[in-house]
Order: structure tokens, then C-alpha cells, then sequence
């Protein structure tokens, strides 16, 4: 038997809503990536976080930094994982070999990861999913309780883990300086011929740089980042096991639970967090980042569930739904939409497009993540008008099922 396409009237919308949403803050999220050396940029180790110029850009970082970094990955992360339970789970029902065809998926998801690290962007996630993913199965038919435990332990461990790490690496730093091995200055001018590169460089030069200095290291890291992704893929593991998207009714108090807790921890946690980045207690800017990155792999996941709940509470009333369709379509090709910001930002930012790279500000980049984003929306209605799926959902279907 082979599974058909999901019906349109088949469809959670509020799943296809809230991944609109998440493909939306993700944006917003990899705007200050696009646009800067986020991910070689090592002088937050030295200098620590500081504002830009202007009570707009200002504000408009804080913005960010508080409702955005680490909360909608997070919301993606989820919505992952409760897609590959649902998925499996449908398998089962229709008594098809599910594993086979589950890792026939994953090695998709795999290739099109490394691809986009590669050859486009290095801020994928994809390849860190599709590595996680190959763990799902083995918590699939675990008792909910069994779920929770994983969930709260691994949270904790890469939250610890990771924090630690980057203090580490901070402390390094500062010490190579200290003792002469690195200099400041030399470490200024290598960022500045770094970010010349990306603005002004040949698709060949551009791609060599990102190899060595970005894709390679984050591709070498990635068995430390599948510990703080696979808690969230269970979150939403945990959520289909419960039908709490599908039934939403019958777990109308766990949802409201869920709403309170998410915003009573989020918002204190994400507090004390963006207090420690911009170094409010006057600790060394070679500790805050990682105190900062520790706190914020918890207080992240909190915030999410609060606008994950808060969404699907909202959404049952009829006259919301109806005004938040449009996010559905963004959500309904969240792949498609999720490739296609890397290949209109890098468009925009790098050398080999308009060469913006290091020269837009926070609010522009803000805007232009709004502009991106509503290019997607109506790209997206009006593509699915024709289609059922986006061409990188239908390709990844072709070979799902060979």
C-alpha cells in the first residue's frame, strides 16, 4: 500500500500556521547571520555585546534578541519532530515498513542539509535534523513519561554542555592575548578582510572562504548540537503521542498549562538572559556569551511553548484562523520557503549578488526580513492554488517513496 498526498480538508491547520510562523522568526532570527561574520566573529569574546547606534537599531536588536534568537528554531526543531512521529505513525496504520522508508526521508533531509551548508548558507539546519532524526525511532513507542525525562535531562545537559563550552573557548581567547599570542588588532584586521570577502568577492572566493571558515567547523560540531535539538524534536514527539494538535479539545487544559508555564519561566529566564549578554552585572565578556547561550537553550524552549500554546489557543476561534490562513501557506511549503530565504538573502548580502554584507543596519535588516517574508506569503497562496505541494515537498516525497 502506498500512503497518498494529505488532502487539503485532511490538514492541522494550525500546524501549518504556527510553521509559517516559525519559518517567519527564523528569518528575522538568521538576518544578523546573513548580514554579519556571526558565526567567525570572535571579538564578542573580547569586547562583549554591545548596541548599535540609534534608538531604532537598538530597539530593534533588543527585539530580536528577546522574542527572536532561540525561540523559533526551537518552534521548528518541534515541528520536526512531531512531523516525523506523525509520519511514522501513518506508516504503521497502513502497515507499511515504516524504518525503511523513515531513513529513506532522513537521507534526503541529509544531502539537502549539506548541500545548503555548502554551497549556500552556513547557518543550515537541516543536516543537524536529519542526524537527530536518525535517533527518533528508538523513542516512538516509549511511555510519555519516559519522553518527559529525556526531554528535561538532555535540555539541561546541552544547555550545561554548551555554556561551558563557549566560556572555554572565551577564556581562550582572552588568554592567547594576554600572554601575546593573539592580537587584537591582527584579529580586527582579519575580520575586516573576512567581511570584504563576503561583500565583495567572487562566487569562488566566497565559496572557499565559507568552506574553510564556516561549514567545515559547524559540520565538525555537529554531534555536540544533536543534544540540544533531539529534546525539542521529542517536545513535539510528546505532543502527537498526546493528539494534542489533533484533538485540541480534549487537551484544552494542557494547553492552557502549557500558555501559563511558557510565559511565567520564559519571560524571567529570557530576562536574566539578555541581561547577562549585554553584561548588566559587569562580569568578563569572555564569560557572558556562554552564560548567555547556556541560559538561553532553556529559556528559548520556554518562550516557544508559550507562542506555540498561545497560537493554537487563539486559533479556535473561527474568524483568527480565518485571518492567519496566509501564514498556512508559508507553513504548507515551510521547506520550499525555508531554502528560499537563504537564496534571497545571500542574493542580497553576498559579493557574487547586491554586496549589502556589513553595511545594513538592524532595523533595515529587520525590514528587509518582513519584505522577504511577504514576497513568501503571496508566492506561496498562489502557488498552492495551482499545487498541492511546494516542488521541495513533492521531491522529497518523490523519493521518499522511490
Amino acid at each position: 500500500m502506498r500512503p497518498n498526498t494529505i488532502a487539503p480538508h485532511e490538514r492541522i491547520h494550525s500546524l501549518d500556521i504556527i510553521r509559517g510562523f516559525a519559518i517567519f522568526g527564523i528569518l528575522l532570527a538568521n538576518m544578523v547571520a546573513f548580514k554579519t561574520l556571526a558565526f567567525t566573529d570572535i571579538d564578542v569574546f573580547i569586547q562583549g555585546n554591545t548596541l548599535p547606534e540609534g534608538l531604532l537599531n537598538a530597539g530593534a536588536t533588543l527585539f530580536t534578541e528577546f522574542f527572536v534568537v532561540g525561540k523559533f528554531y526551537p518552534m521548528f526543531s518541534l515541528l520536526f519532530g512531531l512531523g516525523f512521529y506523525i509520519f511514522y505513525k501513518r506508516l504503521e496504520d497502513k502497515e507499511i515498513s515504516p524504518r525503511v522508508v523513515f531513513y529513506r526521508r532522513i537521507v534526503f533531509l541529509l544531502v539537502l542539509g549539506l548541500f545548503h551548508l555548502f554551497f549556500i548558507w552556513s547557518g543550515d539546519i537541516l543536516h543537524v535534523y536529519a542526524i537527530t532524526g536518525i535517533l527518533l525511532p528508538f523513542f516512538f513507542h516509549r511511555a510519555g513519561k519516559t519522553i518527559i525525562f529525556w526531554i528535561v535531562g538532555l535540555l539541561l545537559i546541552a544547555s550545561l554542555i554548551t555554556g561551558a563550552f563557549i566560556m572555554v573557548s572565551g577564556l581562550g581567547i582572552h588568554y592567547s592575548i594576554d600572554e601575546g599570542m593573539l592580537s587584537a588588532a591582527e584579529m580586527e584586521q582579519e575580520t575586516e578582510m573576512s567581511a570584504a570577502i563576503m561583500s565583495s568577492g567572487s562566487l569562488g572566493e566566497i565559496l572557499s572562504f565559507r568552506i574553510t571558515n564556516e561549514a567545515m567547523p559547524i559540520l565538525m560540531q555537529v554531534l555536540f548540537v544533536v543534544p540540544s535539538i533531539l529534546p525539542l524534536f521529542l517536545i513535539g514527539l510528546y505532543m502527537g503521542k498526546k493528539n494534542m494538535f489533533q484533538d485540541v479539545k480534549t487537551n484544552i487544559n494542557k494547553w492552557k498549562t502549557l500558555c501559563l508555564v511558557g510565559l511565567i519561566i520564559g519571560i524571567p529566564l529570557n530576562t536574566l538572559g539578555l541581561a547577562v549578554a549585554y553584561n548588566v552585572f559587569g562580569l568578563p565578556a569572555y564569560l557572558t556569551q556562554g552564560l548567555y547561550q547556556g541560559i538561553n537553550m532553556v529559556s528559548g524552549p520556554f518562550l516557544m511553548l508559550f507562542y506555540v500554546s498561545a497560537i493554537v489557543l487563539l486559533l479556535r476561534n473561527g474568524k483568527i484562523q480565518q485571518l492567519l490562513m496566509p501564514f498556512a501557506s508559508v507553513g504548507r511549503m515551510a521547506l520550499t520557503n525555508y531554502l528560499l530565504q537563504s537564496l534571497v538573502a545571500v542574493g542580497i548580502f553576498y559579493g557574487y549578488g547586491a554586496g549589502l554584507f556589513g553595511q545594513v543596519s538592524s532595523s533595515m535588516g529587520f525590514l528587509i526580513a518582513l519584505v522577504i517574508y511577504v514576497f513568501q506569503v503571496f508566492v506561496s497562496h498562489f502557488y498552492l492554488k495551482r499545487f498541492k505541494q511546494g516542488p521541495m515537498e513533492w521531491l522529497w516525497r518523490k523519493w521518499t517513496y522511490a
